[in-house]
């Protein structure tokens, strides 16, 4: 069984050593990081994201409770644990009603940690099982910029709504520079700040005036008029935004920015099925790797995660059938090269649809859709080779 990657900020040194020690002991917990101030450990959050935190309440619980309702809503994939030499029921209260989800007393009893580990791996599998009621969502990620995310985003929303004729959402969460928008060649009044700021009172016909519908019948949430727009959005509205969707969409398509903040996380950990993007060259491979590496760490590497080779060109330097034995996952799907009519299409501010409907690269979005949908048939992969690129890839470290 996995363990769960957990960071302590305790000034506490004895009490850092204890729970160090009954962690081991019961296996379930894996101390990978321990902070003295709250700003360290926030900077560990950002960076590691582990997912449970025990926060030490020292002697001045009042400013760390605070630190904790803070915690709790820009990281909500956290499981968080508040940690006190004092019992009082009031501090209890106060401390789970801030965000904690558990509370530990010093000195620390194997009993009580034992349980604590419990509940955050049965917070973490609610999590997964949630994943699916309603419509489905679908995030499009590439941790490295230029992969064509947004292509491969508005043209399989389009696809999926002309074959299944299903209610299809574009979501742009790439909040200070999107560009669905303008791939669609729409012009919205309303924008994802708007239903974030108003989540809770979204029934349908609000909603549906808040986005815009394309000719092609996929209904568009636009990124903030203003970049300066994107911080007013947090983690929890980002939940709460894509919760309100799932109820009224059968599919919500999701372009994601290219880095890993909270509300990128949030979007990743409500998806049904990530499509991370790579091209077949070294640089771009290297960085897929990464990222699946460190979906690994956070629990997201599982069969949600879909890899999609962007601009496909068979090479014979790095064969496609070599990657899925490199990367130890299965090449989702392929979309062919075509700059010129991609661009074409881009520059027109028109979908593959409409102006090139019988290219492959056109087609290869339906079958795409096909795939997701369940009725396709999946590319064929020849059998695995083995060279130069494995090599590479244990020499380069990757």
């Amino acid at each position: 069984m996995s363990r769960i990657s957990c960071l302590i900020i305790e000034t506490d040194q004895e009490a850092i050593r204890q729970i160090d020690i009954l962690s081991k002991r019961i296996g379930a917990i894996e101390v990978r990081w321990k902070a003295h101030s709250v700003q360290t450990g926030i900077d560990i959050i950002r960076k590691h994201l582990p997912e449970m935190v025990i926060v030490g309440l020292g002697q001045t619980p009042d400013r760390m409770i605070e630190s904790i309702s803070m915690m709790a809503r820009d990281f909500p994939f956290l499981y968080l644990v508040a940690l006190s030499d004092r019992t009082d029921s009031e501090l209890i209260l106060r401390t789970i009603r801030a965000g904690a989800h558990d509370f530990l007393c010093k000195p620390v009893k194997e009993i009580d940690l034992r349980a604590a580990a419990e509940k955050a791996f049965k917070l973490k599998a609610t999590r997964k099982e949630s994943v699916g009621h309603g419509g489905k969502i679908l995030s499009v990620f590439s941790n490295k910029g230029g992969n064509g995310t947004t292509t491969i985003a508005v043209n399989l929303a389009d696809a999926l709504a002309r074959l299944t004729g299903k209610k299809v959402a574009v979501v742009d969460l790439v909040l200070s520079h999107g560009d669905v928008t303008m791939f669609f060649n729409v012009n919205p009044s309303y924008s994802i700040l708007d239903l974030a700021k108003n989540a809770e009172k979204a029934d349908y016909d609000f909603l549906h005036t808040l986005l815009i519908r394309h000719a092609s019948g996929v209904y568009i949430l636009a990124d903030p008029p203003m970049i300066e727009d994107a911080e007013q959005i947090s983690p929890t509205q980002v939940r709460d935004v894509l919760s309100t969707l799932r109820s009224m969409f059968d599919y919500i398509i999701i372009d994601t920015p290219h880095q890993f903040d909270e509300r990128t996380l949030t979007a990743l950990e409500m998806s049904d099925i990530v499509l991370l993007v790579s091209l077949l060259n070294l640089p771009s491979l290297k960085n897929t790797q990464k990222c699946l590496e460190l979906f690994g760490r956070i629990g997201l590497r599982d069969e949600r995660v879909r890899l999609l080779l962007s601009r496909y060109l068979p090479n014979d330097e790095i064969p496609k059938e070599s990657i899925e034995g490199i990367m130890n996952t299965p090449v989702f799907f392929s979309v062919p090269n075509d700059y010129p009519t991609v661009i074409s299409s881009i520059n027109r501010g028109k979908l593959l649809s409409e102006v090139a409907p019988d290219k492959e690269v056109t087609k290869s979005f339906y079958w795409m859709a096909e795939l997701l949908e369940g009725t396709g048939v999946k590319q064929a992969v020849p059998e695995k080779k083995k060279g130069i690129l494995d090599s590479l890839f244990r020499r380069r470290g990757v």
